[in-house]
């Protein structure tokens, strides 16, 4: 998951020179959701890199952190943000699940606050370790690849599928081309440090006067999903089993995952504070997506029934009318769907239908 932008391969249009910045470039804003709850948030939740939001939770003489980005400089604007806000220590990271752009920060939040204690999961701190971590060379030798594989298609004029690469393409191709490079020598200053406190189900820290419950609802987007409930505040931090504008569907578990947002549709809460895009006060968008799920879900499934192949699957499972709804006439969030939902999804989601055993695993 440090490669979301390659997923999407030319199909993303963010401005070349932002994506060659790198993050650091990127616009954020601090949005505040109650007293002392705040909201570290990407104001456009698609722009390259593709980065997680964070919440901010300021107690009587500590903080609380859900998640710390996917690279250092990252994890310093945020530090930067949280001494802004308060001079109390940063004493929990909740890391909500696996992908590297949910813990990539977290040694550096050790750097600053030698104290803190980063919770999650239990599947999450094994998925860390063995996905993140053990996958870390294989995915920098991905990102070399795709720059290898671009500049080629500048210099010859066509992709390897014989498309024309017209200038908007090649100025495409360069952005990638720019943000990859920097996020190698980002990648490469990630310091491991996983996960310190895990749990199984459920676990409630009493901050002073603040309760904040972990809880975890079912697999989804991962097996080790944690959303963390405000109870008073009636906040809740989605992760990434809810996020703005598409939902991302690598490595999932589809059918859980219908459950799972129902659970999270239940809890006591007005506002959903999501890991990419601006939060949620209703439940529409919610819902929009666990009818995505359930329509997913039932297509592989008939199609299983019918004894087809995965790619009469892909020609049959184009989900047109739920790309309207969540893309309408944008282009960019289009493509997104495509390369973030469809694509993953169909494929793992057929898998599973046929009861293939390692679609059940984290990353396969």
């Amino acid at each position: 998951m440090l490669t979301l932008v390659l997923a999407g391969g030319l199909a993303l249009a963010a401005p070349a020179s932002d994506a060659e910045r790198g993050p650091q470039a990127k616009p954020f804003e601090i949005i505040t959701l109650a007293d002392g709850v705040y909201g570290f948030v990407w104001k456009d939740p698609l722009e390259d890199l593709i980065e997680g939001n964070s919440l901010i939770v300021v107690n009587e003489s500590d903080v609380l952190v859900v998640d710390t980005g996917n690279f250092p400089s990252t994890a310093r604007r945020m530090v930067a943000e949280i001494e802004r806000l308060t001079g109390e220590p940063v004493r929990y990271v909740v890391n909500t699940h696996w992908h590297d752009d949910h813990h990539s920060g977290n040694a550096v939040f050790r750097e600053r606050w030698p104290g803190v204690e980063f919770i999650a999961h239990e599947d999450t701190r094994t998925d860390i370790r063995e996905r993140s971590y053990g996958g870390r060379l294989e995915d920098l030798a991905g990102i070399e690849g795709q720059i290898a594989t671009l500049e080629r298609w500048i210099a010859d004029g066509v992709d390897d599928a014989g498309k024309p690469m017209d200038e908007r393409r090649k100025q495409r191709a360069r952005a990638i081309i720019g943000a990859n490079r920097w996020a190698l020598d980002e990648l490469r200053d990630v310091e491991e440090q996983p996960p310190d406190l895990v749990f199984r189900d459920r676990l409630v820290l009493q901050r002073g006067t603040r309760t904040i419950e972990l809880l975890w609802l079912g697999r989804g987007n991962t097996r080790g999903d944690v959303v963390v409930l405000l109870p008073e505040e009636r906040i809740v931090a989605t992760g990434d089993l809810l996020v703005y504008p598409v939902p991302f569907a690598f490595y999932s578990y589809y059918e859980d995952w219908i459950g799972t947002l129902a659970a999270l549709d239940g809890l006591p809460a007005d506002v959903l504070f999501l890991a990419h895009g601006r939060p949620q006060r209703d439940r529409a968008y919610l819902r929009q997506v666990r009818g995505l799920l359930l329509t997913l879900v039932d297509g592989a499934r008939a199609a299983a029934a019918e004894g087809l192949d995965l790619e009469q699957v892909r020609a049959r499972l184009t989900l047109p009318e739920w790309r309207a709804r969540f893309a309408g006439d944008d282009e960019a969030r289009g493509r997104a769907f495509d390369s973030f939902f469809l694509a993953p999804g169909v494929e793992r989601a057929f898998r599973q239908a046929t009861g293939d055993p390692s679609a059940s695993s984290p990353t396969r």
